[in-house]
């Protein structure tokens, strides 16, 4: 049985969706429905979701965000958009970040039943048939340009000359212009790995699994205008070229953090690598590339502290290293919940800037300090001042709600019974 999570802030929208599917024949569990992003993540949290419905245009927290937010912390959930037909190119940018499917609006009942069935009966994808196209292949050298990808590392390492630049990028047949790029460095760990996560002794199995490798890549960030090579000492580099309309409208580290954890998580799940990423800041231009190599390295560094965690980005490197650095940090964001939880849409960024750490970075040392995800602390609290206020106070529901940080009374009642185990109608009996 299948559960599903449809977010719109139109409820008709929502309503009629479920029904859809109610009526579709495929096997439904629950179907859950949220108003605005904020829900969808308390639904997300709390409940198992196997596939999300989302509008791509929401106030407060678009689409994007929300499967931002969604592919952080599991990025093999299969996410559908709906747009409205001026929204095509919003709607192009969420498959850019992963969304599998877009639906423009209004929702054709059969089309949405075939998508939806699709998706969640073939969640192996593409990149499964990419991955293991490429064992069936001898050597992967066959395939590509040894001199290419030397050269290209030449490039990220040492830099070359106006003049090699151009004949480097006249013989690959694609032009970079950027204007702006971002780094990322693919650390591949090959001892144990592949179908039967057996040792990887010899060059001919290593070749075939770097390049199933390479083949998983290359499908995970098919929609972006990237160059993607060999590097030494078994990883793989990827350059993201960015233009500048882009940038301005959608690209941010929380947005190259999805991305790498895309990276990440189709590695293990299709071909069963495990790989640490190193991800760069964003700069403009082609001489740049040197500078966001080094990025990338000393962001991927940081793994030989933090073994359990898989994605750095450079803006994370400093002096402080180790948790135990990072402690005054943490005691900060949890200071900054308890003054701020009743917030309505905070927002994950919004605790991040305040401690000057990326989304990423503070989600994990949160957890790894305190024991507890920041969004089940910040569940914690909204949950006991609730029942605080009901018990000590003739307010009304809908008043504490908002006086929490909810949008609506009932969205409230329905967290409440999930946290407590009981309605709220029950605690003053």
């Amino acid at each position: 049985m299948y559960n599903i999570l449809i977010v719109d802030d139109e409820p008709m929208i929502c309503k009629g969706i479920s029904l859809i599917l109610r009526q579709s024949g495929i096997e439904i569990g629950e179907l859950y429905t949220a108003e605005n992003g904020f829900e969808a993540l308390d639904y997300f949290r709390l409940e198992k979701v196997d596939l999300v419905i989302t509008d791509i245009q929401m106030d407060n927290m678009n689409g994007i965000e929300l499967m931002e937010t969604i592919f952080v912390e599991n990025s093999t959930i299969p996410v559908i958009v709906l747009s409205a037909h001026g929204e095509f190119e919003y709607a192009q940018k969420a498959m850019k970040f992963g969304a599998k499917e877009y639906i423009v609006k209004p929702v054709v009942p059969h089309h949405l039943i075939q998508i939806v069935g699709g998706l969640l009966k073939h969640k192996e994808s593409e990149i499964r048939l990419a991955s293991e196209a490429a064992f069936n292949r001898r050597f992967y050298l066959e395939e590509t340009n040894p001199k290419q990808h030397m050269l290209l590392n030449e490039l990220v390492t040492e830099g070359l000359d106006a003049l090699e630049i151009e004949a480097l990028f006249q013989s690959l047949g694609f032009r970079m212009e950027g204007p702006y790029f971002s780094l990322f460095t693919i650390q591949l760990h090959l001892k144990k790995a592949g179908k039967t996560d057996g040792d990887i002794q010899s060059l001919r199995d290593r070749n075939l699994l770097k390049y199933a490798c390479y083949n998983v890549v290359e499908e995970t960030i098919s929609s972006w205008d990237k160059l993607l090579f060999y590097s030494p000492n078994g990883s793989l580099t990827v350059v993201l070229q960015l233009s500048a309309k882009e940038l301005d409208s959608s690209i941010k580290s929380s947005s190259l953090t999805t991305i790498g954890h895309q990276l990440h998580t189709h590695l293990l799940e299709y071909l069963n690598v495990q790989s640490t990423i190193g991800i760069s800041t964003i700069r403009e231009g082609l001489f740049s590339w040197t500078d966001l190599y080094k990025e990338a390295a000393a962001a991927l560094r940081m793994t030989e502290i933090h073994h359990d965690h898989h994605v750095f980005l450079a803006e994370d490197v400093s002096d402080k290293q180790t948790t135990e650095d990072h402690n005054a940090d943490i005691q900060e964001a949890r200071h900054y919940i308890d003054m701020h939880f009743s917030t309505k849409g905070l927002k994950l960024q919004d605790i991040a800037d305040a401690v000057h750490l990326s989304p990423n970075y503070l989600s994990y040392l949160f957890k790894k300090v305190l024991h507890i995800t920041i969004w089940d602390y910040l569940t914690k609290q909204r949950m006991e001042e609730g029942k605080r206020l009901l018990l000590t106070t003739d307010k009304r529901r809908y008043e504490i709600a908002d006086e929490i940080g909810y949008e609506s009374p009932e969205h409230f009642s329905k967290m409440f019974k999930k946290y407590f185990g009981y309605n709220l109608s029950e605690i003053k009996k």
